[in-house]
C-alpha cells in the first residue's frame, strides 16, 4: 500500500474535466468581442450590437466565475479526502508496526513523515488532470493569435520557451534548498519532543541554560534554511510576473508596428494581447507545478517511509478461544538488530511457566528484563526458537484474544493520556466502566481520588505535562490492565514509585491473583517476589533459576539443565 492507492479523483473526475473545458472555452469570449468592438461597432457606431454583445460577455465571465468557484470546490474536497485517507492509512501502518521499530525510528521522525502526508494532499487532490486539460488550450490560444496576427504568435511562444527553461533549472535548485530545510526541521522536532518529555529530568538537573543553547544553535539553522526556501520561492513568483509583463509588452509593441503598417487591425491587437495572456497561464501553472514537484517529491519519499515500516504477522486463521495462560520459551534467541551481527540479548533460553503459576525474574539494569516480558507478550519477535502461549505460537492469537482475558502487560512507565481520570481507567472504553473501577478500588485508588475536587472526573493533561504522582499514575496503569481480567500478568517494575500503602495494596491484590493468573514478577522489592513459587535471575544471555529453600513454591515444570557450582539451575545459558 503507498499513497497512490488514496490519490486520483475517481468519480469526480468528468465534472472536473467539463468544467475546464468549459473555462477555457468562455475565456475566448472577451478576446473576440474586444475584436468585434474595435473593428466592427466602433466603426459603424453599432449601439445596439454592443449592448447584446456587453451582455453575452457578462454572461460568459459570471458562468466562468461560477465554474471556476465550483472546480475550486470540488479540488478542495478531493484533498479532504486524500489528507483523510492517507492519514488514516499511515496512522494504522504505524500502529500495527512491531514496537522496536516505532522506537527505534522515535517520535519526531514518525511527526515529520505524517505532516509530510498533510502537505501532499493539494498534489494528489487532482492529479494534474486540469493542468492536462489546460495545457492543449493554450495552443488553441497560440493559434488564434497566429490566425489574427501571423508572426505575432512567436512574442509569446519564444517568451514562454524561455520562462519553462528558466524554472526548470530554478526547480532543481529549488529541491536542494527543501532537502535541506527538511532535515534540520526534522532535528528541532526530535530535540523539542525529547526535552518536553524529559522536562522533569531537565530542570532536576539544571539543564535549562544548555538545552536553550542547542535549541538556538537548530532554530538558527531552521531560519537559514527557511530562509533560503523562501527567498528561492520569492525569485520563481517574480521570474513569472515578470516574463508575463514582458510577454505582454512584447505582444504590444511587435503589434503596434503591424497596426502602423496596416499589417494589422486595432481590435485583433487587442484579441492577440489578451490571448498571449491566457496562453500563458497553463504554462505558468505547469511551471508553477514543477517548481513544487521539488518539494512534492521529498514529501513523497517521506510519507513513503511510513508505508514501508515493517508490520507484524498476522496469521490466516488467528486462534480465538479462551486462554489458559501456560506460557513456553523454546529455545529462543534474540537480538536487536541481528542483521548487523550484534550479539544476542538472549540465547537459546527454555522456560515454561505453567497456568497460575507465579514466577520471578530479576537482573542488573540493562541485563533484558523488559525484553524478555515483550517477549512474552508478543509485542518482539524472537531472532531464533519460539514464544507459546497454551502451545500456540503468541503470534498466532487473534489480538481479541489476547486483548480480552489474554496477557495484561504492566510497564514500569505509567502512561496517562489527555482526558479524565476515569477515561484512563477505561482506555476511553464505556463498556470497562465498572470492573475499571473495581479494578482501582482494589489498589486503594478510591481514597486517593477522594481528596481530588471532581474525583474520577478529574481532568489529567497526559504526557511530560501531567502533573500527577508517578505512584499514582502507575496504580491507575496497573487498574486499566487488570480491568480487562488477564490470564496472563507480566509485571515489569510497575511498582517502583508507589509509596507504602499502594505498595502493600497491590501486594494484597497479586496474592488474591496467585494460583488463578499466571504471573510473571520482575520487581526490585522482596515483598513482592515472595509470592513466586519460583525465581529465576538473568545472568549473561540465559535464565538462571535460584534454588532457595526458604521458597515454599511448588516445582516448576521448566527444562531443567545441569546445576552450576553455586547450585541453581541453569536455563539458556551463555555457551
Amino acid at each position: 500500500m503507498g499513497l497512490k492507492n488514496f490519490a486520483g479523483t475517481g468519480p469526480a473526475a468528468l465534472p472536473l474535466a467539463v468544467a475546464t473545458i468549459f473555462m477555457n472555452l468562455l475565456a475566448l469570449a472577451l478576446p473576440l468581442a474586444l475584436l468585434q468592438v474595435y473593428d466592427r461597432i466602433i466603426p459603424n457606431s453599432s449601439v445596439g450590437t454592443l449592448t447584446v454583445l456587453a451582455l453575452g460577455v457578462g454572461a460568459a465571465m459570471i458562468l466562468e466565475v461560477s465554474l471556476r468557484l465550483a472546480r475550486g470546490g470540488l479540488t478542495s474536497w478531493l484533498a479532504a479526502r486524500f489528507e483523510h485517507r492517507a492519514g488514516t492509512a499511515a496512522f494504522e501502518h504505524v500502529l500495527r508496526a512491531p514496537t522496536h521499530v516505532v522506537e527505534r525510528r522515535g517520535a519526531g521522525d514518525l511527526l515529520e513523515r505524517m505532516s509530510a502526508i498533510f502537505q501532499l494532499k493539494d498534489h494528489y487532490a487532482d492529479s494534474g488532470l486540469t493542468l492536462l486539460l489546460d495545457l492543449p488550450f493554450a495552443m488553441l490560444f497560440l493559434g488564434l493569435i497566429w490566425a489574427l496576427g501571423g508572426n505575432l504568435v512567436w512574442v509569446p511562444a519564444i517568451g514562454l520557451a524561455l520562462f519553462a527553461l528558466v524554472m526548470l533549472w530554478h526547480g532543481l535548485r529549488l529541491r536542494g534548498a527543501v532537502k535541506d530545510y527538511n532535515t534540520v526541521r526534522d532535528r528541532r522536532l526530535s530535540f523539542n519532543i525529547e526535552v518536553l518529555s524529559g522536562m522533569h529530568g531537565v530542570k532536576s538537573l539544571a539543564m535549562e541554560g544548555q538545552m536553550l543553547q542547542r535549541y538556538s544553535r537548530l532554530q538558527e539553522s531552521v531560519a537559514r534554511a527557511d530562509h533560503a526556501v523562501v527567498l528561492r520561492n520569492a525569485s520563481a513568483l517574480t521570474l513569472a510576473t515578470l516574463f508575463s509583463q514582458l510577454i505582454m509588452v512584447g505582444t504590444v509593441a511587435l503589434g503596434s508596428v503591424y497596426v502602423v503598417n496596416n499589417m494589422l487591425t486595432v481590435g485583433a491587437l487587442a484579441a492577440c494581447t489578451l490571448l498571449a495572456g491566457r496562453a500563458a497561464q497553463p504554462v505558468q501553472r505547469a511551471v508553477g507545478m514543477w517548481t513544487r514537484l521539488q518539494s512534492v517529491s521529498l514529501n513523497k519519499a517521506r510519507a513513503g517511509d511510513l508505508f514501508a515500516l515493517p508490520q507484524a504477522v498476522r496469521p490466516a486463521r488467528p486462534h480465538d478461544r479462551a486462554i489458559e495462560g501456560r506460557v513456553t520459551l523454546r529455545k529462543v534467541t534474540f537480538s536487536y538488530d541481528a542483521e548487523a551481527g550484534a550479539a544476542p540479548l538472549f540465547k537459546t533460553v527454555d522456560l515454561d511457566v505453567a497456568p497460575g503459576e507465579c514466577i520471578g525474574i530479576s537482573g542488573t539494569n540493562g541485563s533484558g528484563k523488559s525484553t524478555l516480558l515483550r517477549l512474552m507478550r508478543g509485542a518482539l519477535t524472537p531472532t531464533e526458537g519460539q514464544v507459546l502461549l497454551d502451545g500456540v505460537p503468541v503470534e498466532n492469537w487473534s489480538p481479541r484474544a489476547l486483548e480480552h482475558g489474554g496477557i495484561g502487560y504492566l510497564p514500569s512507565e505509567a502512561q496517562l493520556f489527555r482526558g479524565t481520570l476515569l477515561d484512563n481507567l477505561t482506555m476511553f472504553r464505556r463498556d470497562l466502566r465498572e470492573p475499571a473501577l473495581d479494578a482501582a478500588r482494589q489498589l486503594g485508588l478510591d481514597d486517593v481520588v477522594a481528596a481530588f475536587p471532581n474525583g474520577y472526573l478529574t481532568t489529567v493533561a497526559g504526557g511530560a505535562a501531567d502533573a500527577m504522582p508517578r505512584g499514582i499514575r502507575q496504580r491507575i496503569a496497573i487498574a486499566r490492565v487488570l480491568a480487562l481480567d488477564p490470564r496472563v500478568i507480566l509485571f515489569d517494575e510497575a511498582n517502583t514509585a508507589m509509596d507504602g500503602p499502594g505498595d502493600e495494596a497491590l501486594r494484597a491484590h497479586m496474592e488474591r491473583l496467585k494460583g488463578d493468573r499466571t504471573l510473571v514478577l520482575v520487581s526490585l522489592r522482596p515483598s513482592l517476589l515472595k509470592l513466586a513459587d519460583r525465581r529465576f535471575e538473568i545472568v549473561g544471555n540465559g535464565l538462571r533459576e535460584r534454588v532457595d529453600p526458604s521458597f515454599s513454591g511448588r516445582a516448576g515444570s521448566a527444562a531443567v539443565k545441569p546445576v552450576d557450582a553455586e547450585g541453581a539451575t541453569t536455563y539458556g545459558a551463555a555457551e
